[in-house]
């Protein structure tokens, strides 16, 4: 029987390598040699135990290019890839059935499972996340398809950048020319500036920290910026209002997940505005000004995952417009996937994602 090594949480904050057995693949199934896996900001969250959906043990990765090492011949017609190709697959498992996953807000499913978040490695066949050398694709999965001479980071980044794609064209269905604004320049907020930018903004303006986001700043400025605030040493409503010749913004879209940007965004949008909040507080209560969403017609809406909008993300990513490599700034092997967890922890300003590299 053919071993694979993984890394497996077994509790809060301890992670140890782990022998799997690779299964035989049926013909609706795939499996994948991971090549790449970013870490997303909720693996800290789930190492740590503090994420409701999961139950250890688990493997974690939800971000990640890989290689088809073994697929089934339904799973090869569906997906429409072969052995040898390089791909990459959603997070989401839908169920397909359900009035939620018919509608394309699969990400609400109650049946859904969820590639390295939600699904415990002592289900078989245990290997469910990429922090290992190769994870399982289950029948009904969302595979996409990388080409030639894309890179791997890249490919790890698809469902991020279907997040700002969703943020943009789905929930505040920007129009050509419209102005935007993006706290956090974060990961996710930067997937955000490229789909203003692919989507015909006409004016992108960046909220964040002076130290803390320089390294991201920079990035945000490379992928399509037109201003970048500090918000620590800027009014970052005056400063709108300065750039707009008191006009304000079309869109606000958060990222970051403070407390003040709710109450900033609100302020920053002109009438008829539309705000998405995308950021996650942990739960904290946010006072808002309703007035002002009632005086200006505000719409407000929330953003999870990245449902149907993944499509539009590989697009961008295989035509190869965007270093979106640039993003991993910091890189472990495989052998080191507990000390990069840590590091990514730490929250060094100069990291924007950290990558364990398998291949």
């Amino acid at each position: 029987m053919v071993k694979c090594v993984s890394w497996e949480v077994i509790g809060p904050g301890v992670m140890q390598r782990k022998e799997f057995n690779l299964p035989v693949i049926g013909s609706q199934e795939m499996l994948m040699r991971v090549n790449m896996v970013t870490i997303c900001g909720t693996d800290p969250k789930i190492y740590e135990g503090k994420f409701k959906k999961t139950a250890f043990p688990i493997i974690l990765g939800h971000e990640m290019s890989g290689t088809v090492a073994e697929i089934g011949e339904e799973a090869s017609e569906m997906y429409k890839v072969s052995k040898g190709d390089r791909i990459t697959v959603e997070p989401y498992i839908p169920c397909g059935h359900c009035n939620y996953c018919l509608s394309g807000y699969y990400q609400l499913c109650g049946y859904s499972r969820c590639y390295g978040v939600s699904i415990s490695s002592s289900t078989y066949p245990h290997i469910w996340g990429a922090y290992g050398e190769y994870m399982y694709v289950a029948p009904g999965s969302l595979v996409h398809k990388l080409e030639k001479g894309i890179h791997d980071e890249s490919g790890c980044f698809s469902s991020v950048l279907g997040n700002g794609f969703r943020f943009i064209t789905t929930k505040a269905r920007l129009k050509s020319q419209e102005s935007v604004l993006v706290f956090g320049p974060g990961a996710i907020g930067l997937a955000a500036v490229i789909a203003a930018r692919e989507s015909g903004a006409g004016l992108i303006v960046v909220a964040g920290l002076s130290g803390k986001d320089e390294v991201n700043f920079s990035l945000a400025k490379k992928y399509g910026a037109d201003y970048l605030i500090p918000v620590d040493k800027e009014d970052l409503v005056s400063r709108v209002r300065e750039i707009t010749g008191g006009e304000m913004l079309d869109v606000a879209v958060e990222c970051s997940g403070a407390l003040s940007a709710v109450e900033q965004g609100l302020s920053s949008l002109k009438p008829l505005g539309r705000f998405v909040i995308a950021g996650m507080n942990g739960s904290k209560k946010v006072p808002i000004t309703t007035d002002d969403v009632v005086n200006k017609e505000l719409v407000i809406s929330g953003s999870l995952g990245q449902t149907g909008n993944v499509q539009q993300a590989m697009k961008v990513i295989n035509k190869g417009k965007y270093e979106l490599e640039k993003m991993v700034t910091h890189k472990f092997p495989l052998d080191e996937a507990d000390k990069a967890i840590k590091y990514f922890m730490e929250g060094n300003p100069d990291c924007v994602r950290a990558a364990i590299v398998v291949k």
